[in-house]
């Protein structure tokens, strides 16, 4: 089911508590498939957010006015208010998926170097499949992701021994004499 059913509170309005929501959500098997390549991570990521009380915190080694901070923070209340106010099953939402990717990617890019964040395998953790491990990043994904860089710095090794390869075996100029001359051309203008 994508929506549970509604529930609310004493003065009436619609309210569902985070954990309750959370308890409540199951990953099923979406007709057609699910869109996005690698695991889903929705359901791990909201109850990891239920163990440390709702939305955690930015790491302390991301500066205060960082952009991330609010993103992060924009990413975490739409998860809550989508679990409590709207009260669907978020693990079989596509867009539910993407904002608890975006959510590790961010975590991701600023655990790994906080100065300056590295998202070079976002397309890979945000599952348009065009591209490390972290607390926040589910392991599955992360492993996911490893196996998709390994296999693209496989196809760049490969390109590049082949290219070093096509080298070895273009012709050389001798030695001493300047390239691109034949031999016996001495580059003077002969007649």
């Amino acid at each position: 089911a994508r929506v549970f059913p509604v529930k609310f509170d004493a003065h009436g309005e619609l309210l569902r508590l985070f954990a309750e929501s959370v308890s409540h959500m199951t990953q099923d098997e979406l007709p057609g498939g699910f869109p996005l390549e690698g695991p889903r991570t929705c359901l791990q990521v909201l109850k990891g957010m239920v163990r440390v009380g709702g939305s955690p915190e930015m790491s302390s080694r991301i500066p205060d006015g960082d952009r991330a901070v609010y993103e992060d923070e924009v990413i975490c209340l739409s998860l809550q208010f989508l679990a409590t106010v709207d009260q669907v099953n978020l693990p079989n939402l596509v867009g539910a998926e993407l904002l608890c990717r975006r959510h590790q990617l961010i975590r991701e890019a600023y655990r790994l170097s906080p100065s300056a964040p590295d998202y070079s395998a976002s397309d890979w953790l945000m599952g348009w499949g065009r591209r490390r491990t972290g607390q926040t990043v589910q392991p599955t994904l992360a492993a996911y992701v490893a196996e998709q860089l390994k296999h693209e710095a496989s196809i760049a090794k490969e390109s590049r021994k082949a290219r070093e390869e096509k080298m070895l075996k273009a012709p050389r100029a001798p030695k001493g004499s300047p390239q691109g001359l034949s031999k016996g051309d001495t580059g003077a203008g002969s007649s």
